[in-house]
């Protein structure tokens, strides 16, 4: 109800009560009043209903919260105790021999950059949820940019030994090849996290009439079909667990799905278990939403 017909409504109920009281009312002002209270009704309802969604709303948002501090707490107090572990060894131990000393280092710099990733899916996640997420779309090459990627995560299959084929058609993608990069990393780790050793990856990019397909198909350990609605969920962590005691912080594959959904594309993933699982990532190949 606007301003104006909230007016238009007192004066209304004003003129029936005068009537009332003098005894001239008609059936059209009574008519008129009950038109009014329902009115108001309905009103005081819809907006008990937004303030019901509201408190849903702040309720969820204060329980992501909580997971926010849960997982900082949970998942960087393990990397901080080693990283002060080690580096006490190494300023109270100066007579260490170069091999012992790099092997610290090493470590340091793994625990590290794993925090690191921990808190930019922290910060990704935060964004997303609170609306600002910004894309930066231009015309790119979908399957320029999938190899290039797969450059960079090279070395993490070839530590477990996982063959990564590819098939790639050229395909122009309207798209923000930063945030794309991210769902790309984030598929084809969690495709070398969860891959037995001496598995096969494989990679595709293809064109459709109207969109552009990357699909990521592995040979690992699938997922139970009573979990497959949790996979895109934030926090959610699965039965089946990584393969080389890599890390799983269950943020992945929901920032992967937030960002392809800002893009006006979907997500789905396909899986047996035992045989593997295919994730398939569709862009429309016009602009970004």
């Amino acid at each position: 109800m606007t301003s104006r017909t909230e007016g238009k409504d007192h004066r209304m109920i004003a003129r029936t009560e005068a009537a009332l009281q003098n005894g001239t009312v008609t059936p059209e002002d009574l008519a008129a009043l009950l038109e009014t209270h329902r009115k108001v009704v309905s009103r005081i309802d819809r907006l008990t209903r937004i303030s019901d969604r509201q408190q849903l709303q702040l309720k969820d948002l204060n329980e992501l919260k909580n997971q926010f501090v849960g997982m900082a707490a949970h998942d960087l107090r393990g990397p901080i105790a080693l990283i002060q572990g080690f580096s006490t060894l190494l300023l109270s131990a100066p007579n260490l021999d170069e091999a012992q000393r790099t092997r610290y280092l090493e470590t340091i710099s793994t625990v590290s950059r794993d925090m690191a990733d921990l808190l930019n899916d922290l910060l990704d996640i935060s964004a997303i949820e609170s609306g600002k997420l910004a894309i930066d779309a231009s015309l790119e090459r979908l399957d320029v940019l999938v190899l290039g990627r797969l450059d960079l995560l090279g070395s993490l299959a070839a530590r477990k030994d996982i063959s990564i084929r590819t098939d790639m058609a050229p395909v122009d993608v309207v798209l923000d090849a930063k945030r794309m990069s991210q769902v790309v990393d984030n598929l084809i780790t969690n495709a070398i996290k969860y891959s037995h050793p001496g598995s096969m990856i494989t990679v595709t990019v293809r064109a459709d009439r109207d969109d552009a397909r990357f699909v990521v198909a592995d040979q690992g350990q699938g997922i139970p079909a009573e979990e497959i609605d949790k996979v895109f969920g934030t926090f959610q962590r699965l039965s089946v667990r990584p393969t080389g005691d890599e890390k799983s912080h269950g943020l992945g594959l929901a920032i992967a799905r937030k960002i392809v959904a800002a893009h006006g594309g979907r997500i789905t993933v396909d899986s047996v278990v035992g045989q593997g699982s295919t994730f398939t990532v569709c862009l429309p190949r016009g602009a970004a939403a």
